[in-house]
């Protein structure tokens, strides 16, 4: 007798999908594992004992329902973004491991304040095969599937939100025309005064205040200070130590100089959806002098402004740009024998560069005074050729071969001496980075970037020193050996389309001796297997 014969259409079988968890499917099931969310804006003691209230009503109406509360997920947060909440986002963790199969909320507004933000949080929890429901609003997401009744609800929890957010600007603008403070925690050196309406002078934080201004105006960067306050076990404000994006928020901020700014920023949502913070255009900043005693003179900071640009200048001129010329000292002219050099042209409003080769016809004797080609094109051509000439395994086997039995079996010590040395370079050039970035001269965005390459780079000659280490090693055996660099080469080109710079012009510069370029992009490549 044969098994039953499965059969499985190719969209199941051939694709990597989840399986379905119905969230309709618990309805009227008892005793289900269910978490209570509990949101509160602020910890006044109003809202702390409303924390309390909720527990008991949550509890309450979980055994007469029939389910089991599992854990209270508490967040002292405003409405808005709920990725900002910690007890949140391991709710959201506890659904996914399935340690509970449902959330309860008093209302939908304890959840969130923002449409988006609700909606979002109940689909994530109806694909995980989860429910929500809100007591008030006597909201089930498991009977609503097409999600109008709860747009509805969420967006009158928003337009409170907004009303209350509204009311509470005005305030804010008023004391800030006043010349009043709006902040709740002033900047390091000030305190608020009793009334909480004004910054006034901490004598004992303005010393400290003073010495960083003083110790930066002699030529202390910003790692020095720091480091010298965390060596002095001085506080800072929020965290344990000092760090020099701190140094710098201090010593460029004009709070000092007895300036209130107000209406400044604010924030929106980007396209993912997350919390972002912009400039509003300068017309609609609130500055009043003179609200504060100032700690600095105008032309102390006017100096320390002066330092910061000069540093992030000079920054700036040292930076290499990114590496384009791959054909660079290979490439000539078909005619003249001219060697062909690359340039780079900038956008008149300076968004995008264009690279180009060029031909300046030095000697005179080509049909016109200078030859351009598209630098992508010319490149593209060179990788095609590449590839199209090792398509003939057979060849460069032949060809590995000769150089491999020329060659010593071992790596020899000049070469992971020279392998040694790069990976030494890369680490110094991650180590400026991080200074320059501790030093403010470039931002976060541009560190990014850069210590992304470096890293890169720092891998690919890490695995190349472990690469030549493994072949010396004795147990490497010569056909071993041979067998492995044929294969790392024949995979290095099948791949280079795609490949690193680095790897493109390192195979470049070991097996091309010269490119020949006519002016209608027909190419000559004279090989080498250095």
């Amino acid at each position: 007798m044969t098994d039953k014969i499965e059969y499985i259409p190719p969209l199941v079988s051939c694709n990597n999908l989840s399986s379905l968890v119905d969230p309709h499917k618990t309805i009227g099931k008892i005793g289900l594992n269910v978490g209570g969310y509990i949101r509160v804006s602020t910890k006044k003691e109003a809202q702390l004992t409303s924390i309390e209230n909720q527990k008991k009503i949550l509890n309450e109406w979980a055994k007469i329902n029939g389910y089991n509360l599992l854990n209270f997920y508490i967040d002292i947060k405003s409405g808005s973004f709920s990725y900002l909440r910690n007890e949140m986002q391991q709710l959201k963790q506890d659904i996914k491991s399935g340690l509970i199969k449902g959330i309860i909320a008093k209302e939908i507004a304890r959840t969130s304040r923002d449409i988006m933000d609700i909606l979002d949080l109940k689909r994530s929890l109806e694909s995980d095969g989860a429910f929500f429901i809100s007591l008030k609003e006597n909201y089930d997401s498991r009977v609503d599937d097409d999600e109008f009744l709860l747009i509805i609800y969420a967006a009158l929890a928003q337009k409170e939100r907004k009303t209350t957010a509204g009311r509470v600007k005005v305030t804010q603008m008023l004391k800030a025309r006043e010349g009043k403070t709006n902040v709740g925690s002033p900047a390091y050196g000030y305190k608020l005064s009793p009334n909480k309406q004004h910054l006034v002078i901490d004598f004992e934080k303005a010393k400290i205040y003073r010495l960083i201004v003083e110790k930066f105006l002699d030529g202390w960067g910003q790692l020095k200070i720091s480091k010298w306050l965390n060596q002095k076990k001085i506080p800072s404000k929020r965290v344990k130590t000092w760090h020099t994006n701190t140094i710098k928020a201090i010593l460029t901020n004009p709070v000092y100089l007895g300036i209130t700014i107000y209406n400044a920023t604010t924030l929106i949502r980007d396209s993912s959806g997350k919390q972002k913070r912009v400039v509003r255009p300068q017309e609609e900043w609130i500055v009043r002098h003179n609200t504060h005693k100032p700690l600095i003179a105008f032309e102390e900071y006017n100096q320390i402004i002066d330092k910061f640009k000069t540093r992030k200048k000079k920054f700036c001129k040292e930076w290499t740009g990114e590496k384009k010329y791959l054909l660079s000292g290979l490439l000539y002219c078909n005619i003249c024998n001219g060697k062909i050099y690359g340039g780079k042209q900038t956008s008149y409003n300076k968004t995008k560069n264009f690279y180009y080769y060029v031909d300046q016809n030095r000697y005179g004797i080509c049909d016109t005074k200078t030859k351009y080609w598209n630098m992508e094109k010319v490149n593209g051509l060179i990788i095609s050729k590449i590839k199209s000439f090792f398509n003939d395994r057979e060849l460069i086997h032949k060809i590995i071969e000769k150089k491999y039995l020329n060659l010593n079996q071992n790596i020899s010590d000049d070469n992971l001496k020279h392998l040694e040395l790069n990976l030494k370079s890369i680490l110094i050039a991650i180590k400026k980075q991080q200074e320059a970035y501790e030093k403010d001269i470039i931002s976060i965005e541009e560190y990014n970037i850069r210590m992304q390459e470096l890293r890169n780079r720092k891998k690919e000659f890490i695995d190349k020193i472990d690469l030549a280490n493994k072949i010396n090693n004795s147990s490497f055996d010569s056909d071993k050996k041979f067998e492995f660099i044929k294969y790392k080469v024949f995979n290095i080109i099948e791949n280079l389309d795609n490949a690193d710079y680095d790897i493109k012009e390192f195979i470049v510069k070991k097996i091309i001796k010269r490119v020949e370029i006519s002016s209608d992009y027909s190419i000559k490549i004279d090989y080498t297997f250095d």
